[in-house]
């Protein structure tokens, strides 16, 4: 035993270097500790805040039904958009008028064609025919840039041509 507490005694300054370094390890875990735990609380308040008296899993099970209406929601809008593009690709969006003289005399130029187009290429093309005593009217069908029944005179291809450019093209080339 003496042997003991001379061992000790001898020692002794090293065993309370230890035994400090090991009580200042354990005050850092602490502190770390309590810096999580107040972040956690901060949080836990955020997710609660204007809930009283309500746990945890009630806040998450109602979240879970907002997030599963608007993913219904989105769903909705999602088809409702397919619908419109459908109909949009159908609309007339593809429009050009060329005016011309159809008699070579006086009458200046008032006659005209009009070509309406969808996003196919696709409607109709409009063709007046105006002289000094009498006017004409034509209406061709266009199927994917193409007449198929009637011969287009110059006038009508022009008015095709400048109508199958896209809007976003034709205002570039501008």
């Amino acid at each position: 035993m003496e042997n003991l507490n001379a061992t000790l005694a001898a020692n002794l300054v090293p065993i309370f270097a230890v035994i400090f370094i090991v009580v200042a390890l354990l005050v850092g875990f602490l502190v770390k500790l309590e810096l999580d735990l107040s972040k956690m609380h901060k949080r836990y308040r955020k997710l609660t805040v204007g809930a009283d008296d309500v746990n945890v899993q009630q806040i998450l099970m109602e979240y879970a039904e907002q997030i599963n209406q608007a993913i219904e929601e989105n769903s909705k809008i999602r088809g409702d958009i397919e619908k419109i593009t459908a109909s949009a690709s159908r609309a007339i969006t593809r429009v050009a008028v060329v005016r011309f003289n159809a008699f070579h005399d006086d009458t200046a130029e008032l006659s005209y064609c009009i070509a309406l187009l969808d996003e196919e290429n696709s409607g109709v093309i409009i063709s007046s025919l105006n002289g000094r005593e009498f006017t004409r009217s034509y209406v061709k069908p266009i199927v994917k840039g193409e007449s198929q029944s009637y011969k287009l005179t110059k006038e009508e291809q022009q008015a095709l041509h400048d109508a199958a450019i896209p809007p976003e093209q034709r205002q570039q080339e501008d």
